[in-house]
């Protein structure tokens, strides 16, 4: 379908709120007349996630439930999902009702004139709500690292709630190394776009089970830091590398 956009759901013991969110984003969708499909990719959660994923699927066919047994990771799980899209443009958001649903057909919107949409927190009309403190100085702190050593050009590139364009995925695709929490992280230092646009929202709290969040985050974080400054660098000394340099798949 032409204007299709593929929401990208990525889960791992979600079963207390994947129902809840599926449901609500088809009704927000639906409402706004935009068609869609929900792309499940669910890390084999021990809880039965993908379980309650197949038989939400069985009544709609809009619903597309994946498992995987041998990767786990947040971003690898999105590329995973990207990869078995149909739609022109992918929406990401996180399945635990932290994201605003409600902006999602705005996203979509933008999508059409746009490559990236990113759902902010750090704007006039977005914001982190009862965030706990001490992850929202996390936040804001990684968001100054990554000003400070990249010409990032968004307010909010931590932000797990995205639309790029598909054609705009498969031109980026083969120089990802998907790893962690942050794709967009990822995305953004090489992706080349000017067409960049942002929305707010307020960040919402957890429905049901528990934060993500761990130290395993803080240092793939780092370590796609570290990852796409020389892919950064290595790109700026091509004469260097030469042909070999262009091949290789190397990176720390």
């Amino acid at each position: 379908m032409k204007d299709l956009t593929s929401i990208i759901l990525p889960t791992y013991n979600e079963a207390g709120n994947i129902k809840n969110c599926v449901e609500t984003i088809t009704n927000i969708l639906e409402k706004a007349s935009l068609p869609f499909e929900i792309i499940i990719v669910d890390d084999n959660s021990p809880d039965g996630t993908f379980e309650v994923a197949k038989v939400l699927a069985k009544y709609d066919k809009r619903i597309k439930p994946f498992v995987r047994t041998t990767e786990k990771g947040l971003s690898s799980a999105v590329t995973f999902g990207y990869d078995k899209a149909s739609g022109v443009q992918f929406v990401v958001v996180d399945a635990d009702f932290q994201h605003d649903y409600s902006k999602i057909p705005d996203v979509i919107r933008l999508l059409k004139e746009n490559d990236i949409v990113v759902a902010t927190r750090r704007s006039q009309d977005g914001g982190y709500g009862n965030f706990p403190i001490l992850r929202k100085f996390a936040s804001l702190f990684a968001t100054k690292i990554s000003e400070w050593l990249f010409p990032v050009k968004i307010s909010d590139p931590m932000s797990g709630f995205f639309g790029i364009s598909k054609s705009i995925y498969l031109d980026t695709k083969d120089k990802l190394h998907p790893r962690g929490y942050k794709i967009l992280f990822e995305i953004l230092g090489v992706v080349k776009t000017d067409k960049i646009a942002e929305i707010g929202y307020t960040f919402g709290l957890r429905t049901w089970g528990h934060s993500k969040l761990d130290s395993g985050v803080i240092f793939y974080f780092l370590w796609d830091l570290i990852s796409i400054k020389w892919h950064q660098w290595k790109e700026s000394h091509r004469l260097f590398f030469g042909s070999k340099g262009r091949n290789s798949h190397i990176h720390p």
